[in-house]
């Protein structure tokens, strides 16, 4: 007898929050009005519709010049040529093949391909995700005084489910699974913690890509007819980005945006209409900035043969 292949409940996780995130927002612009969601996206100006595009490429930029200092930690040289397109690759597939193939994945592989050892690959990405995490913290302190009325006035309604959950059996699971993550974590700094200069260099590549993303949302807000502070943008953006970290929704998709059309209403003063406008500007822009990955990420699923090189130093 053929054994019972058992389900993939994370895939099964992800696609459902993904569709569900998808049809309540689509319930959100119906409920708002479609004429009043267009009048919010034609405010913006075509000047401002460029710089934006630029902001986007800067970001995309920053982060692929953070992957790639975080490369040069052996006595090996990868070409800047190559971490960039496997940057675009990875970005692509993340935002176009979702649902088989991540751009961790992508990048990862193609990271193999040119001669980079595998655990030093792994490691990473994991490293360059831990950075961009660590950067937007240094922004949630920013998004405390709004979220500071809210936490005290749910505090006597969330301690009955809080006392529940340190002795829940779920609550053990989580643990051990943190535990876990946490020796990989250590394991994967091993090939950087004699190299300090190497992680303050991502660091600043991420601020660089923070600023970015900031400036888009201010923009996008202000162009609009309504106005942020870029401070609160900031601390504002990175709650966002930590909830969006949830992983009950492929790449963000939708969750991101019900979580903006939430957040900055709530916390930020900004309206329903201009909120959910550019949350859906922004996905378009994050799939425009992911466009030139399109070049690359076939060639890297395929195994063809590409132009990529590294060189021992």
């Amino acid at each position: 007898m053929a054994a019972i292949k058992k389900p993939n409940w994370r895939l099964i996780i992800r696609w459902a929050g993904t569709i569900l995130s998808i049809l309540l927002l689509i319930h959100l612009v119906i409920t708002l009005g479609q004429e009043q969601f267009l009048n919010s996206i034609q405010q913006l100006s075509g000047k401002n519709i460029l710089l934006v595009i630029l902001l986007i490429y800067a970001s995309r930029l920053a982060t692929f010049a953070r992957w790639h200092v975080l490369l040069q930690v052996e006595d090996m040289y990868v070409n800047w040529k190559d971490s960039l397109r496997l940057t675009f690759a990875g970005l692509f597939a993340a935002n176009f093949l979702p649902s088989t193939i991540g751009g961790d994945v992508v990048r990862l592989a193609g990271a193999m391909r040119i001669g980079i050892r595998g655990p030093l690959a792994a490691a990473s990405l994991i490293v360059d995700r831990l950075i961009g995490m660590f950067g937007m913290a240094t922004m949630l302190p920013f998004a405390l005084g709004p979220l500071s009325t809210l936490i005290q006035s749910q505090a006597s309604l969330s301690k009955p489910f809080t006392n529940a959950l340190t002795v829940s059996p779920v609550f053990i699971r989580l643990w051990h699974k943190l535990r876990t993550s946490i020796f990989k974590i250590v394991e994967a700094l091993r090939f950087w913690y004699r190299h300090p200069l190497i992680l303050a260099y991502a660091l600043v590549f991420t601020f660089v890509h923070m600023t970015a993303t900031f400036l888009i949302l201010q923009i996008l807000v202000a162009d609009m007819g309504e106005s942020i502070s870029f401070i609160r943008v900031a601390g504002l953006w990175s709650l966002i980005y930590f909830i969006t970290l949830v992983p009950i929704s492929i790449n963000g998709l939708g969750l991101q945006e019900i979580t903006i059309a939430t957040i900055l209403p709530m916390f930020g003063g900004i309206s329903h209409a201009t909120s959910l406008s550019a949350a859906l500007v922004l996905r378009g822009l994050w799939i425009v900035g992911s466009l030139p990955g399109a070049f690359f990420v076939a060639g890297i699923i395929s195994g063809k043969p590409n132009h990529f090189n590294i060189r021992q130093t």
